[in-house]
């Protein structure tokens, strides 16, 4: 297995990407159209950076997921979990956060599978 294929199958960037997903998505289909991120982690160089852009994204991302249970009740909204997050930074520190940012946007981009597609 390529270097390459582990990260990009590594469950951190798997889920902070769907996360981002979710985050990027137009509002009538439960998204919270902040593309803020996206733009964001595209010119970060630097782990203080890859940092700060992940800090925001996190406070955006908790205001899109109160909002959207406060809309749907009953349901839970996704959130990454804090091995995830741990996970994220070690990853940016063994594979650059250029590399690691291409990963997130990657996934948040593609179509999400669901059951048989």
């Amino acid at each position: 297995m390529s270097k390459m294929h582990e990260l990009f199958s590594h469950s951190a960037i798997e889920s902070f990407g769907m996360a981002l997903r979710f985050a990027t998505g137009k509002r009538e289909y439960g998204g919270g159209e902040d593309y803020t991120s996206l733009v964001e982690l595209e010119y970060v160089e630097k782990m203080d950076q890859f940092l700060e852009v992940l800090k925001k994204f996190l406070a955006r991302y908790d205001s899109y997921a109160r909002r959207y249970e406060r809309e749907h009740p009953g349901r839970m909204a996704f959130k990454p979990s804090a091995k995830d997050l741990d996970d994220l930074v070690a990853l940016a520190e063994q594979y650059g956060v250029g590399t690691v940012s291409a990963a997130l946007i990657a996934h948040a981009l593609v179509r999400a599978e669901r059951g048989g597609e």
